[in-house]
């Protein structure tokens, strides 16, 4: 048996030796079958690399394409902030001014006004209290300073502490807050603190004056020596009256708790011009 399988193998290989030297044989202008074996065998996965490394190629185009795209957008959105709020200052400033130099001295403080900065956390124990911002007196931040959401509506003011890289605003909303408003069609002088439920009350604003309405803006007035005169505050949303003298109005702020990750925050006072 073991000389039997022996010459099995022997003429088993010997078969496969021919076999191979056949497939090999050149048959003139055409390909051995060997090499159109080969051919066959390696086509479709050249072919299915040659896709994938275009279709790679696509990606990478298209990803470095976005790439592209989304620093455009970034940057325009970091031109549309600081042009909204240099908007702001110039509105509520120009009209004061009557000279060119006044202007050309308001123009170069303008470039170094605004602080951009994040909003990395609220008050804990109550939302409509105060946040925290990434920005500090490293970055210029300081006591009083004004702070604006992405369009320019008055946020509220720094508070202490102010550290390295973190500073505290205290927000409109907040009760302990005060800050000195105007209604914008009529210039009815008001207090506005916060309730602490996220709306606002405007004191002080005697029942007799009738000519404050719901549905009016309301702007800083600038006579509390913290905040710079029309900056928008927020919108009368209901007028009634109670046992006391005054009005009782409850102004809903402009700025929206959902869109504070980034503010302004004005490093000078307009009125030092």
């Amino acid at each position: 048996m073991k000389d039997k399988t022996k010459a099995a193998l022997i003429f088993g290989l010997i078969f496969i030796h021919f076999l191979l030297i056949s497939i090999q044989v050149p048959r003139g202008d055409r390909p051995t079958y060997f090499e159109r074996g080969v051919f066959a065998l390696i086509s479709p996965l050249r072919a299915a690399a040659s896709a994938l490394f275009r279709d790679l190629g696509k990606w990478r185009n298209q990803y470095l394409y976005f790439r592209q795209v989304q620093r455009q957008n970034q940057k325009l959105r970091d031109d549309i902030f600081y042009l909204r709020q240099e908007n702001l200052v110039l509105k509520n400033a120009l009209e004061r001014f009557r000279s060119e130099s006044e202007i050309q001295a308001l123009w170069s403080a303008i470039s170094k006004a605004v602080i951009a900065g994040s909003v990395v956390g609220f008050d804990s124990a109550q939302i409509y209290k105060s946040v925290t911002l990434n920005r500090g007196s490293l970055d210029g931040v300081k006591r009083n300073m004004v702070v604006l959401d992405r369009r320019g509506r008055l946020i509220g003011r720094v508070i202490e502490p102010v550290v390295l890289k973190q500073s505290r605003v205290q927000l409109i909303t907040d009760e302990d807050c005060g800050v000195g408003v105007r209604s914008e069609r009529h210039g009815v002088l008001g207090v506005l603190e916060g309730d602490g439920q996220g709306n606002c009350r405007m004191k002080y604003v005697f029942k007799t004056n009738r000519e404050i309405e719901a549905g009016e803006s309301v702007l800083t007035s600038g006579f509390d020596g913290i905040y710079p005169g029309g900056i928008p505050v927020g919108k009368i949303i209901s007028i009634s009256e109670n046992a006391t003298v005054f009005k009782s109005i409850v102004v809903e702020p402009y700025f929206d708790f959902s869109e504070l990750d980034r503010v302004a925050i004005l490093s000078f006072d307009l009125r030092d011009f």
